[in-house]
């Protein structure tokens, strides 16, 4: 669905540009794309538009637990980093999971991520909203542009929160993340530190 990837690429494209000036609002929306993905994802059989609004509320729901618990921030990024990075890793496996069992996966790394989400300091947040960001938009351009990236027809169809990594994909989301992270990185060595301790 177009629009769809019309919402995660633009989500992407703020986590990007505004992942340390406003974190507040950044964990808002980096969770919301984790839990629309995800909800798209799981609830791919449905019709479209049960589909789309389970999206928008389980999205939304956690959106509202990422915005207001700011003062676990160190810990909620480590986890959307863990979450991320571990969607990330089961799109380049070869192995066709059941989803429940994807989904156990993902929490244990959100999880185990966001324990150490604190020892890693500012670089957490610069990391989890970079590689959000940059999972976002290839999501989003794979959804509006699947030939582009050489999407299959079945991936299209299953609604996946997997980016498929082809050539072309695999290299739009490593120059974006590089981008996102230098970026913020530049920020904060021109603003100070993104935590106050």
């Amino acid at each position: 669905m177009f629009w769809m990837g019309i919402v995660l690429a633009a989500c992407g494209i703020f986590l990007l540009v505004y992942g340390g000036l406003l974190f507040r609002f950044s964990m808002a929306v980096g969770f919301f794309v984790l839990g629309f993905s995800l909800a798209s994802w799981l609830f791919s059989s449905q019709t479209d538009l049960i589909r789309i609004l389970i999206s928008l509320v389980v999205g939304g729901v956690l959106a509202g637990v990422g915005y207001m618990l700011v003062r676990m921030v160190l810990h909620l990024a480590g986890g959307l980093l863990g979450a991320v990075l571990v969607l990330l890793v089961l799109s380049l496996l070869p192995l066709n999971m059941p989803s429940f069992l994807n989904i156990i996966i993902i929490l244990a790394g959100a999880g185990v991520v966001g324990f150490f989400g604190n020892r890693l300091g500012d670089w957490v947040i610069i990391l989890a909203t970079s590689l959000a960001g940059a999972y976002a938009v290839v999501l989003g351009l794979t959804r509006m542009f699947p030939a582009a990236v050489e999407a299959s027809a079945e991936y299209v169809a299953s609604g996946s929160a997997y980016v498929p990594f082809t050539g072309p994909a695999f290299a739009v989301f490593v120059i974006i993340f590089v981008i996102g992270a230098l970026a913020q990185d530049r920020i904060r060595s021109l603003r100070g530190r993104f935590v106050i301790r």
